[in-house]
This record gives C-alpha cells, structure tokens and sequence, in this order.
C-alpha cells in the first residue's frame, strides 16, 4: 500500500499538467522525487525495485515538460541528465524498459509533443541542449515500439505463454501492470530461491526486462482483439446510433417497408411453460419488385447468446438457393446475390432461439436491402412457469381498459392547429409507441425481484408501458358531459394572474369541475391536473340524426389552457369554431374524454435507450477502491487541525481528482460524531 501511495504525486503532477498549471506539477514532481528518496533511504532492500524506478522516471519526464512549458531549459535540462544518465552513451536496459511501458499506456505522448514543439527552433537561450535532443529522439524511437514488438513476438500463446523465441521462464498470471513484476531478493542474495521455476519473482535483471517485454506484447494482442471485436459490431452499433438520434425514427428502422411483404411463422411473441426450451421462426420476404438482400442481422446485445440466424435461401419462389451461413452467426452479409430476372424474388431466413432459464428474451431481426428505412421484425419468447403464467393472466385482465377510448378506429380525430409540438417531440411519440396488446407487457421479466445490468433496461421499459396503461384506465374513468362555457377571454386571479384573450378565430371553452375531480382529491390531483394536457370534445346534439353506415362521428382536440381550482379551461382550434359555428358568450353540451400526456413518460424511454454503460448503474462492488493518499494532502496545512483521522479520510476521498475513478461517496454515522463539520 505504501508503494501505491508513492505514486500518488506523480498522478497529480498528470492532472495539473493536462489543467495547464505547470507551476503546480512542478511541484508535485517534486514532492514525489522528495517521497521517493526518503523511501529508498528507510526501505534500501527495494530501493532499485523496478515500481520505484519507474514512479522515478514518470516524475521527471512530467516535470521537464513543466519546466520546457515555463521556458526553465536548464532545469529541464538537468532533469533529462538523470533520466538518461549522466556520461552515458547508451541508455540503461531498465530504463528502455520503463519508457516502453509508459509508452503503451500512452503516457509519453504529452512529452514527446512538448519536446517536439520546444526543440523545433534549436537554440534555447542561447545553449544548444544536447541532452534535450537525445531525449526526443529516444521518444521518437520507443514510438515504434508497439510494431517492433509485435513483430518479434507475433506467435506468443496468450493462454500458456509458451514461445521458444523465450529465453526464460513464463511470467505469472493475473497482473494488472508490468511494473507488478518483481526481483526475487531471496536469488540474488543467496543464488538460491525455494520455489525455484514456480517462483513469482524475477531471477535476474534480463529475465526481469523479458517478462515487460511479454506483457507489451499481451497488450497489443488485447488491443486488437478488442478493435476486432468493436469492428464486427459496427453495423449494429451504427445502425442503433443512427436510429436513437433521428428525429424520424421511421425513416430509419420500420416494421414495413414499401415493395417488400413479410410473412412468418410462428407468431412473432411467443410464450412458454418450460425452463429449457428452444423455439424456431420463419420469415419469408417476399420483393416487388427483385432486390438484392444486403445484410441481416440481431441488433441488440442483451439476449445475443440466446438467438442466432441458422439458415438463409433466395430464389424466385419455385427453386430456392440456400446462403452460406456460419454457425452462431448474429450477423450475415450477402455476396454476390444475383438477380434472377424476374419481377420479384423471395428470401427465407429462418432465426432459432434456446434457453435453459426463464425470463423474457427479445431481440430484433433487421433485414437491409441497401436503402433506408431498414425492415425489421421484432421478436420475443416468454418462458415462465405455470404457476407465474397464471398470475400474469390475471395481472393482464386488471389491466383492461374500463372505457371505450376514441382513436382513429371508432372516431374521426380533427387535430389541435397549429401543431405545437416539437420535431423532437413527435419523434419519441412515434418512435415510443403503447404495445397493442397486454401479453407484451405482462412478461416474466416483471415478476424479476431484483434488477440486474441483463435486464435493467428491458424490465423498466415493461413497466413505464405498464404505468401508461394504468394511468389511461384512471383518466378514462372522468369521460364527462359538461356545459361548455365559450368566452373570447378570461381574467385569472391571484399570483399567476393575467388576462388571456383568443386570438387567430380561435375560442376558449370553460367548465367547472365535478367533485371527484377538483383538486381536493386524488384523482384530481394526480390524473387529470399533472398528466393531462388535451382533452377530445364531442358536441351532444339534442336531436342526434342516426349515422350513416360506414361513417364515424367527428370530435376535435383542444388544449387545456389553465387549470384552477374550480373550472379548466380548454383552447378550441379556428377549424372546430367554424365547423360548428361557435360564438363566444354561449354556451353547449359537449362530452369530454382526456387524453393522457405521453411525452413524459417517452422522455423516460429515450433516457433508457441512450445508457450505454449500465456499470455506473450497477457499479463492481468485488473489491473496494483505495482512497488516494499522500503525505501532502493527509498533513496539508489548509486542513483544520480539529479533524479526525476518519474526517481526514472523507475529505481525500471527496476532493479527490476527477481523473481518478471513485464511486460515489457517502458519509454515513451516529449525531455527533462531526458529519456536519
């Protein structure tokens, strides 16, 4: 731990040099060379350790670029004399090393442009600083490194590490940085260790530098694969991106596309009583006109080991050729799918799905034929025990509707104009909309206990749907006829007080509110005065002809303008006023139905969909951080002298670094014991 606490300064000098305050890295650099001698003085068997050593050269290389910043050259000067070595023609093997390493981490980058920039126009206060140059050259040289490393050790086995290009022992497993790897001081003492090949520790210096250089080359490998990896998942990726930030989500991803019919088998939701179960759909793509199929792929991360697509055909109907799919495979990309010359051709893709667990799986199928929107079809298997499958049928029958609601369907909707509402608005309205059907939304996910980063955003998209349809079955209770009061203005009261008057042919409609609906109750306060904001109005003719068959009754959308304690007023659209010919100061019955505010509740959708990391949701709790330490800031003279060594230890948690990674801090204890203070 005291190891660690050494380098502290050194990260700090890091911080301070990218913020610009070259003064304080300084500094820092300076306190840290200070920590590191007396260190050595009082711990002389690990005085040259190879930690210590590499703290040492960090701190220098920060503060000759603080200096080379503050135009000091000489000190700058002097400070490359001790990292290259006073006298030296050649630079030490441990030091190479170390700068390597550093190198890989990408530490050096700021020093190599520093000296880049300084050493451009030679002469630096009239000295040509020999030293300076040979520094930069030495950076400009280690730069090369990652490929001259990987070149010489291209064919290393990442799992045993076993090479004959080696020339000593493995190294041990589970490090997390080069500079973990130690000196035995037992073998070099003695000449003799008593663990022998299964020591951990280094037997000699060469074997020591082997062992960085391995590990170098464990990184590049790492960081290719990782590249690799990030390169197989950009279509989806991109594709997602594209979709989240599109103010028409439509134009993007649809679940029809113009020229193309999708026929399938099974249905597209599916649900199952056992725990292991596997399940097989069918999708037939049928184009009018022939067009080439693309791509097809899974686009979400979240249930990816339980889908993949196994077998894909094109043809014209009557012969069909079967693709080369690989197996696994979560994403297929065509090759040379000819055109058959015909006016249409028709693709099979068959997806397969397994699980041993119960839970909600989904997952999106998307079908690219080379142009925008992409055709996608959206699927999902439920498997829950019989025993939850009854409880989530009565949960769904709960949540049947107690009102008929007025949608295209059964009325003729004249909406509000002009339209208020946002672009971006009436994006996520699209893009977010209500799941047609209660076997959607009552899942086995929502019968999970607990959330988990697998099921997070899955299990709080089920229940935001569910809190909307439960808030249309509370305001669909308050369907009212009303006497509608039309004035042409209205003056308001108290502190939001004012008068408003109609403009465009426009009117404003007022009616007072019934006693379950004020805002002395519940239902008042909770529906109809916070979640909505139009309401459908339907005129009540006293001799209402009979309707015609085929035909639908007309209502018209109007905005809640203000809400007080007794009346709401509505704001009624020119076209509703000249349709019906409505006059101010009188009066007619209407019915009302209100209609619910989604917006917010999409907002929460959109929020779910651009979490990218759920680790800041869901943090690692395995192990607990180290809190930062250091001399400097536990004995600082700005610390007030009455804090305890507890109170101390809040404070360099609280005020530590935002470069360095802590989770959030709580403090927490008895009255008394000097929270506050």
């Amino acid at each position: 731990m005291a190891d660690r606490r050494l380098a502290y300064p050194c990260e700090q000098a890091c911080d301070s040099f990218r913020r610009f305050d070259y003064e304080s890295a300084v500094q820092h650099c300076t306190d840290c060379l200070l920590s590191l001698s007396h260190y050595k003085s009082t711990h002389p068997a690990k005085a040259n350790s190879t930690h210590i050593n590499r703290i040492k050269i960090e701190s220098l290389l920060y503060r000759i670029a603080s200096f080379l910043q503050l135009k000091n050259y000489d000190k700058a000067d002097e400070d490359c004399k001790l990292v290259l070595g006073a006298g030296r023609a050649q630079l030490d093997a441990s030091v190479h090393a170390v700068l390597c390493c550093l190198h890989l981490e990408g530490k050096l980058q700021i020093v190599a442009s520093v000296l880049s920039k300084t050493l451009i126009g030679e002469p630096l206060n009239g000295l040509v600083t020999k030293d300076l140059s040979r520094l930069k050259t030495l950076l400009a040289e280690i730069e090369n490194v990652g490929s001259n490393v990987r070149s010489s050790y291209q064919g290393e086995d990442l799992e045993d590490g076993t090479q004959d290009g080696w020339l000593y022992r493995p190294p041990p497993r589970g490090v997390t940085s080069s500079e973990e790897y130690t000196l035995c001081k037992r073998f070099l003492e003695q000449g003799i260790c008593r663990y022998g090949a299964q020591c951990t520790s280094a037997h000699s210096q060469e074997e020591l530098e082997e062992w960085q250089k391995r590990y170098a080359s464990r990184l590049i490998r790492l960081k290719q694969q990782k590249e690799n990896t990030q390169c197989s998942g950009s279509y989806m990726e991109s594709l997602i991106e594209k979709w989240m930030n599109s103010l028409s989500p439509e134009r993007v991803l649809s679940e029809c596309v113009d020229g193309v019919q999708v026929d399938y088998s099974p249905d597209l939701s599916v649900t199952v009583t056992t725990k292991k179960s596997q399940q097989t759909w069918t999708f037939q793509l049928i184009c009018k006109p022939a067009r080439i199929l693309h791509r097809v792929a899974l686009l979400y991360d979240a249930h990816r080991p339980h889908f993949s697509i196994v077998a894909i055909s094109a043809g014209d109907g009557n012969t069909q050729m079967s693709q080369e799919v690989p197996e696994s495979c979560q994403e297929w990309v065509g090759e040379n799918l000819a055109q058959n010359g015909t006016d249409h051709c028709m693709y099979k893709v068959i997806i397969n799905f397994s699980t041993e667990i119960f839970g909600t799986f989904r997952q999106t199928v998307v079908f690219d034929f080379g142009e925008e929107p992409v055709l996608m079809q959206r699927i999902m298997v439920d498997a829950a025990s019989t025993e939850d499958l009854e409880y989530l049928m009565q949960a769904r029958q709960q949540l049947l509707t107690t009102a008929k609601r007025w949608d295209s369907m059964s009325k003729t909707i004249v909406e509000f104009e002009p339209n208020e509402t946002t672009e971006l608005e009436r994006s996520l309205l699209s893009r977010y909309q209500i799941p047609l059907s209660a076997d959607q939304l009552f899942t086995q996910s929502v019968l999970d206990k607990s959330l988990t980063k697998a099921n997070y955003q899955s299990r709080l998209h089920d229940l935001l749907y569910i809190e909307e349809i439960a808030q249309y079955k509370e305001v669909s209770k308050f369907n009212i006829k009303v006497q509608l009061q039309l004035v042409a203005s209205f003056m308001l009261t108290g502190v939001s007080g004012g008068a408003k008057y109609a403009q465009n042919g426009q009117l404003f409609g007022r009616f007072k509110l019934t006693e379950t609906l004020s805002e002395d109750t519940l239902a008042g306060r909770q529906v109809v005065m916070t979640k909505v904001n139009a309401v459908y109005v339907l005129p009540v003719s006293k001799d209402k002809s009979p309707q015609s068959q085929g035909s639908k009754e007309k209502v018209f959308e109007a905005l809640i303008e203000e809400k007080t304690k007794e009346y709401i007023f509505l704001r009624i659209c020119k076209d509703c006023c000249e349709e019906l010919r409505l006059r101010a100061d009188r009066e007619m019955q209407v019915e009302l139905q209100f209609q619910l505010n989604r917006q917010p509740l999409c907002e929460m959708h959109f929020a779910l969909d651009r979490i990218r990391d759920n680790g800041i949701l869901f943090p690692e709790i395995s192990s607990t951080p180290p809190i930062p330490w250091s001399p400097n800031r536990q004995w600082d003279e700005l610390l007030d002298p009455r804090l305890n060594a507890k109170q101390k230890e809040a404070i360099l948690a609280i005020t530590t670094p935002l470069s360095i990674q802590l989770p959030p801090i709580l403090i927490i204890g008895p009255y008394g014991t000097g929270k506050t203070f």
